[in-house]
């Protein structure tokens, strides 16, 4: 009986030894993830590089090893969707050092993130607005703007928050839902593509949608993968939802087809927890449209 119980326990004890070897490579191993999607709205063979939820994180010194695969893709430009500072740390060092070396690869759009918004109302101490603009980059804060390549244009838009929250019916009196008008009402005759944060919110609107394609992040890929479940946690979806980060929620990371529109959901160059990434390495996402 004592020989059963010590077999078991070394078993269990290994499962944790893997599970804890596998989360400390997820967290540190840079993967590429690619997508691949036809439009008939577009000729422009669109090549393109999607980072999200960094929250100061370094893959390599001063990210180099995430700035050399990105350069070595060669994209027509870079889409950052948001987290890429830590609420808390008034700090947006590293993000100010990334963004300087990802805008001289390719033109580099931004959007906030919850992580960016809440510091923005923490402290008066970092400007993260000027310092998007300060690195090169390109903020768009409920903004559109036109990318031309090969003599066409397509629209990149940045939606900053969800247009629809119900605290602020009937009127919905705002800038993102201005916004959100404006982009799906230009989006019936030009290629469209909108970046923003939080899936959870913006995917109830997609399946009435002009726009051809939604990048997001801060699901940071379920965190916990589980084969064939997908993620485990994630915040405003799931079980439990929206009190606490929801389990198994179902918009967490990948390629999701809402009518018209798809949604890509990519998992992020980083984690701010202190559960690490199982089996959902830290990820780069490249998009290709022809």
């Amino acid at each position: 009986m004592k020989k059963h119980i010590i077999i078991t326990l070394i078993i269990i004890e290994l499962i944790i030894l893997i599970i804890l070897t596998n989360g400390i490579y997820c967290d540190n191993h840079l993967e590429t993830k690619k997508y691949n999607m036809t439009s008939d709205k577009t000729t422009a063979n669109l090549h393109f590089i999607v980072v999200a939820d960094q929250h100061n994180n370094e893959i390599g010194k001063n990210n180099s090893k995430l700035i050399k695969k990105i350069k070595a893709e060669k994209p027509d430009f870079i889409a950052v969707c948001g987290d890429m500072v830590t609420r808390g740390i008034n700090n947006d060092d590293i993000m100010k050092e990334f963004l300087t070396e990802a805008a001289k690869i390719a033109p580099t759009y931004c959007v906030l993130g919850n992580h960016e918004r809440d510091m923005m109302n923490e402290t008066d101490e970092v400007d993260i607005p000027a310092d998007i603009k300060n690195a090169g980059a390109v903020l768009l804060d409920n903004e559109i703007i036109e990318f031309e390549k090969n003599g066409e244009k397509i629209l990149i838009g940045g939606l900053t928050d969800y247009p629809f929250y119900d605290n602020e019916a009937p009127d919905y009196d705002n800038p993102h839902r201005y916004l959100w008008d404006e982009i799906n009402e230009k989006a019936k005759n030009k290629f469209t593509v909108l970046l923003h944060h939080q899936p959870e919110f913006i995917r109830s609107n997609l399946n009435d949608s002009n726009i051809d394609l939604v990048l997001c992040g801060h699901t940071h890929g379920g965190l916990v993968r589980i084969p064939f479940l997908g993620g485990l946690l994630a915040p405003n979806q799931g079980i439990f939802a929206p009190y606490y980060s929801g389990l198994l929620p179902k918009y967490t990371k990948g390629e999701y087809d809402f009518n018209n529109t798809k949604m890509i959901i990519t998992s992020g160059v980083g984690n701010p927890s202190r559960i690490p990434r199982i089996n959902n390495c830290v990820e780069m996402t490249v998009v290709n449209i022809n």
